[in-house]
């Protein structure tokens, strides 16, 4: 089978894995300069790395990061992956299916183009919809890309 769908059982709704705490309605954040939409990017990362202290700025420098109370954020893990579906998914009742494709090397080896594109815009659909729902966080890696024929990498199957 190309496509295999894979269900992990989850059976509630746990709270989401990301927030958005400039849309959470009634929060002081909301009042915040950072959650000002009227201010540029600039002025609003500025304001938001104003409050940050040191030891903050160094233990999100980690995959995964710390939450951070005083801005309304979760932790946040920057190490999900995407080479062959999302993982590893947080399914729930929102999302209890992620389908799994064939590895890189599998599907890099059959030279199909259209097969490349679909999966990455299925695993992509699929990564938005979990964060969506709060099941995944929203940075993906997806380090195997080279045929099996490319000896600068050696560890294909990963």
């Amino acid at each position: 089978a190309v496509v295999s769908l894979v269900a992990r059982g989850a059976a509630d709704n746990p709270p989401p894995l990301m927030v958005n705490p400039c849309q959470q309605a009634g929060s002081s954040f909301v009042k915040m300069p950072f959650c000002n939409a009227s201010l540029s990017v600039g002025e609003r990362v500025a304001d938001m790395i104003s409050r940050l202290t040191l030891d903050d700025k160094i233990k999100l420098m980690d995959r995964n990061g710390i939450s951070l109370p005083k801005l309304g954020l979760n932790a946040y893990n920057w190490w999900e992956e995407a080479t062959h579906g999302i993982s590893p998914p947080r399914n729930s009742d929102r999302t209890p299916w992620e389908t799994n494709f064939a590895f890189p090397i599998t599907t890099g080896m059959s030279f199909n183009r259209s097969l490349w594109k679909a999966t990455g815009q299925q695993i992509a659909r699929e990564a938005r919809a979990f964060a969506n729902a709060g099941d995944e966080y929203s940075t993906f890696w997806t380090p195997v890309v080279n045929l099996a024929r490319e000896p600068r990498w050696g560890r294909n199957i990963e």
